[in-house]
């Protein structure tokens, strides 16, 4: 990982809230990491908060230097400049002034940001992303998310909701499902980890994780090959619409499907190059596991 240059004087607490799980760091103003944690984001059945509050309580505890605030990346629409999370379908949050809770509860400024957005500006300041003007950053986790850099700015859109992604509907059958804000989207259903998972258990009537049933598929078995394929092509459609509409010079993937590495850059590439002939850059996120988090806490050292 690369780093922004100069002296560090500040630090700063940043979470990522996933559908699977939450992850929280204490980073300086550089991304460097001085703590890092995570647990399930249902230890405590659906009490996000509790889970929140717990762990920044635990991480202000293993630090003896102040922090200057703290910085959440949300799944949902996310006012910006108020902090108020607008639609959280994963959380259940609607019209929620997280920034105020927070601040009053921890008496320090607090920024809050769309989750694919602050991994996104992670990668911006000090990843795959810190040479590029343009690019688009691509989260394949429970669900799937983009955050978008036009000019060397990050593009939010008109009601704060570009790079949800995951409501693209890509095919016909989009029209037999109506399009709601109460779960996912028809994009994620398709080719994210919860839609592999949920396509696996409707062929096999057996409910896996998304990283065994790309390891199965690697080793042969049929059920899992037939998954992993529609999964690439449903991801070829998305992004090769990506690609025609903003021509990026570059798409960055993290998430926890892209732990497949190199194999699944070469998949997706294969299937974009099959459907459109304009060119683009593939490359993982620089930042890692913990990039979402990262990009939070920097939330609080950078201009909106």
């Amino acid at each position: 990982m690369q780093h922004i240059g100069g002296k560090e004087l500040q630090q700063s607490i940043g979470i990522d809230i996933g559908g699977t799980n939450i992850k929280i760091v204490i980073t300086g103003e550089n991304g460097n990491i001085r703590y890092s944690n995570e647990r399930k984001t249902e230890y405590y059945v659906s009490d996000y908060l509790r889970n929140m509050n717990e762990m920044i309580a635990e991480a202000l505890g293993k630090t003896d230097k102040p922090v200057t605030g703290i910085g959440i990346g949300v799944p949902g629409t996310v006012d910006v400049y108020s902090g108020k999370v607008i639609i959280s379908t994963a959380l259940g949050w609607k019209d929620f002034d997280l920034k105020n809770y927070m601040e009053d509860r921890f008496k320090m400024p607090v920024e809050v940001e769309n989750d694919a957005n602050a991994w996104t500006i992670a990668e911006k300041l000090i990843g795959a992303g810190r040479k590029t003007e343009n690019f688009v950053m691509i989260t394949i986790g429970t669900g799937i998310g983009a955050g978008i850099y036009i000019h060397d700015r990050l593009y939010r859109g008109s009601s704060f909701q570009a790079g949800e992604i995951g409501y693209f509907p890509i095919g016909l059958g989009a029209y037999e499902e109506k399009a709601s804000f109460q779960e996912f989207g028809f994009f994620e259903k398709k080719a994210s980890a919860h839609g592999a998972a949920s396509h696996y258990m409707q062929r096999t009537n057996n409910m896996i994780g998304c990283k065994e049933i790309f390891q199965l598929s690697k080793e042969g078995e049929y059920e899992a090959y037939i998954v992993t394929e529609e999964v690439y092509k449903y991801l070829g459609i998305g992004i090769s619409t990506i690609v025609c509409l903003l021509n990026p010079e570059k798409i960055i993937f993290g998430g926890g499907m892209s732990r497949e590495g190199e194999i699944f850059i070469s998949r997706i590439r294969e299937k974009v190059e099959e459907l459109t002939p304009m060119k683009t850059t593939f490359q993982l996120s620089e930042t890692g596991h913990f990039g979402g988090a990262i990009g939070s806490g920097l939330l609080i050292f950078k201009e909106k």
